[in-house]
C-alpha cells in the first residue's frame, strides 16, 4: 500500500491512549491511526444518505422558521 504523510494534532488524553493500546497490542501507533480512520470512513459512507437527509431537514427547517416569523409579523 502506497501510503503518504499527513500531520494532525490530538489531544495529550488522546496519545496517551493511543500510546497505551499501541504498547498492548504489539500495534504501531500509525497502524492503529490509519485503522481507526478506515473504520471511520468506512461508517460516515454508509450513513451518508442520513447525513444528506438530515442536512436538508435541517435547511427546510430553517426555511420554515423564517417564514412562520414573516408570517407572524404581518
Amino acid at each position: 500500500m502506497v501510503t503518504v504523510q499527513y500531520s494532525t494534532k490530538l489531544a495529550p488524553d488522546q496519545v496517551e491512549a493511543l500510546r497505551k493500546i499501541s504498547e498492548k497490542t504489539h500495534i504501531p501507533q500509525a497502524v492503529l491511526v490509519r485503522q481507526a480512520i478506515e473504520i471511520l470512513i468506512e461508517t460516515l459512507s454508509k450513513k451518508s444518505v442520513s447525513l444528506d437527509f438530515l442536512s436538508l431537514v435541517k435547511k427546510r427547517v430553517k426555511e420554515d422558521a423564517g417564514l412562520l416569523k414573516r408570517l407572524a409579523s404581518a
